[in-house]
């Protein structure tokens, strides 16, 4: 299902007031941006409002409400989905040796408050690292999962997976979008599947498009996708240290 975040023709819009979490990160700020594009009323929540730039609309946006708090504040979540038709979690964290909870307890939030207020659409990003019963087919590539998910990230995976253990024990209109290693690179559209998908890149822009394409599209409702953006390579010492080690 190849898509790009530039297509002419789109559906109307169903969930038009859209919360996006970890708005400020780096799949988080294009996944407000092209929400933005297309139309939505855009609630952005983030634990830092002043520091909160959009790639094309620097000086803000009369579709954008930017939310100050933290997605594992429970007071905090409930009044932002009280407000929302949607809600596409895109929540991250650094890696870590410590124990990382973000992931699983804002899943909890999210479904506690959207039952609550009787909103049914939620999109979350976890990783296909999550996914350790398919190895990669390439040697290269199952080596640098292996070091990432079981050494460097491991905390991590581990949350995200009681995330999804969360999200699809609910019973809200979910979906679980599971993308391989993400950079910052031009997307040139991606490529999406159930469960699983061969690729071990793919560009955030690409992930911010299939983020919002999930919104008019029932294809993956209570589904897990797998992403990727087909044909994208980089080094794997320049993934390890830009995107892995973050320098």
């Amino acid at each position: 299902m190849p898509s790009s975040p530039d297509s002419a023709e789109r559906a109307p819009l169903r969930h038009r007031r859209l919360l996006v979490l970890g708005a400020n990160g780096p799949t988080g700020r294009r996944t407000v941006d092209q929400a933005l594009e297309r139309g939505h009323e855009v609630h952005a929540l983030t634990r830092h409002p002043e520091s909160l730039s959009l790639e094309r609309h620097p000086d803000g946006h009369p579709r954008l409400r930017v939310v100050a708090g933290d997605a594992t504040d429970e007071a905090v979540v409930d009044a932002a989905v009280a407000e929302a038709d949607a809600v596409v979690c895109t929540i991250g964290t650094a890696f870590t040796r410590k124990p990382v909870e973000v992931y699983s307890a804002t899943a909890r939030l999210l479904v506690a408050a959207m039952g609550r207020h009787g909103r049914r659409r939620l999109v979350v990003v976890t990783s296909g690292g999550v996914d350790t019963g398919h190895p990669a087919p390439r040697a290269v590539d199952r080596l640098s999962r292996r070091i990432v998910r079981d050494h460097v990230g491991r905390t991590v995976y581990d949350d995200m997976q009681r995330m999804e253990d969360v999200v699809t024990a609910s019973d809200l209109d979910w979906t679980v979008v599971r993308p391989p290693g993400l950079v910052d690179r031009d997307g040139t559209g991606y490529a999406v599947a159930e469960t699983r998908i061969d690729g071990p890149l793919m560009a955030r822009s690409d992930l911010a498009a299939l983020l919002l394409d999930q919104l008019e599209d029932d294809r993956f409702v209570r589904r897990t996708a797998a992403a990727t953006t087909p044909g994208l390579r980089v080094g794997v010492l320049h993934m390890l240290r830009h995107e892995v080690l973050k320098r």
